[in-house]
């Protein structure tokens, strides 16, 4: 019989696998704050019933205010400023078209990453049965909830988010195969 695998290997795949899906959640995050300047804070997930794939549902602001909403027709987000080195992270998929943010989510979930939901305190401009939110990076802990919504929080504190034009901080590269 032969070994395949070990468990360090496994072990330190599924930490790669993490650090990796932490990353492009954080890729995600910072590209959205920039689109909107400063002010996205949830972005809006609904789970099919099947739990096989996340759909965008809306981006809100701190505040629970509507800042865009995701439809069946592919709308475009707003562009990155020119030469942000946020665009380069998206090698060749346009991170203001709606479809690269719905292939990062998917990516995200199907890589097992769990979403977080919106603080129920948050005034949401959402009416009762919309889904939660989904808040990036994602947790590490199981799902804030069992609804079949989920969201990933931008930022750690939902309370203390960054306002800016142009990032101070960028994603984690994705870390190298282990050799």
């Amino acid at each position: 019989m032969t070994v395949s695998i070990t468990w360090p290997a496994f072990v330190e795949a599924t930490d790669r696998m993490r650090e990796a899906t932490d990353a492009l959640a954080r890729l995600i995050a910072d590209t959205l704050a920039v689109q909107f300047d400063g002010t996205a804070a949830y972005l809006v997930l609904e789970e099919d019933d099947d739990g096989d794939f996340m759909n965008l549902h809306s981006l809100l602001d701190a505040d629970g205010r509507r800042l865009f909403e995701f439809g069946d027709d592919p709308a475009m987000l707003p562009a990155l400023p020119q030469g942000s080195p946020l665009a380069d992270a998206w090698v060749g998929l346009g991170p203001a078209d709606t479809r690269t943010l719905f292939k990062a989510v998917q990516g995200l979930h199907q890589a097992g990453s769990l979403f977080d939901s919106l603080p129920s305190a948050l005034p949401c401009d959402t009416s009762p049965g919309t889904p939660s939110a989904c808040c990036c990076p994602p947790p590490r802990g199981p799902a804030a909830g069992t609804s079949a919504a989920r969201t990933t929080r931008a930022w750690p504190a939902p309370t203390a988010h960054p306002r800016y034009a142009t990032p101070t901080r960028f994603p984690l590269p994705i870390p190298p195969a282990p050799r």
